[in-house]
């Protein structure tokens, strides 16, 4: 009963859904602001889809195909892998609020995803594109690689922070590291899931 009226709260009107359209365009001007011609083929009928999903829920597994990318309005999102030996969970990668979901080979190159988890680790709002609408975005606009570069250059930048973390020596130092570099994760992760991205 708890779930079917969480379930019912957080269904987006449709008021909800062209705001969300919204937030995920004045996300991508903030990162190149030249994109108005880009703007017109989001927002059209078919492009964006707003989704709220709940925590928990996994929105990529191991070998299946990656076909979209997401805008993470609100929530947290984690890339894994479970360990076949131990059986642990190893995070690779943390996704804050506004900020874009993609592994951008597999979703360009139509591939699938041979060894990654994406779960959502709080209740989400997405908005989600697939990479056939894409294709038809990238043949028309020259902005959008602008956009995707940016989009890779702050994930690499990101993937890097973690890397600093986990080529520390002291494996004592690195929680205070943590709480330096991802202030914004504060309270947020469960001890293993901590342990599981710094490596502890």
């Amino acid at each position: 009963t708890k779930l079917l009226m969480k379930k019912k709260l957080f269904k987006l009107t449709e008021q909800r859904k062209h705001e969300l359209k919204l937030a995920t365009v004045e996300y991508l001007r903030g990162l190149h602001s030249e994109i108005n011609e880009l703007e017109d083929a989001l927002m059209a009928p078919g492009a964006l889809s707003p989704r709220p999903r709940m925590s928990g829920m996994i929105i990529l597994e191991p070998d299946s195909l990656v076909s979209e990318a997401h805008y993470l309005h609100t929530g947290l999102a984690i890339l894994y892998t479970i360990d076949a030996k131990s059986g642990f969970m190893k995070i690779f990668y943390i996704w804050e609020e506004r900020s874009i979901i993609v592994l951008y080979e597999e979703f360009r190159e139509k591939l699938p995803n041979d060894d990654y988890f994406i779960m959502l680790i709080e209740d989400s709002e997405l908005v989600s594109i697939t990479n056939f609408c894409m294709d038809g975005i990238y043949e028309k606009h020259t902005s959008a690689y602008l956009l995707t570069q940016k989009i890779i250059n702050e994930q690499t930048s990101r993937r890097m922070m973690q890397t600093d973390i986990l080529l520390m020596e002291s494996k004592s130092a690195r929680l205070s590291a943590f709480e330096q570099k991802f202030p914004n994760l504060k309270g947020r992760l469960t001890w293993d899931q901590k342990c599981a991205f710094i490596g502890v």
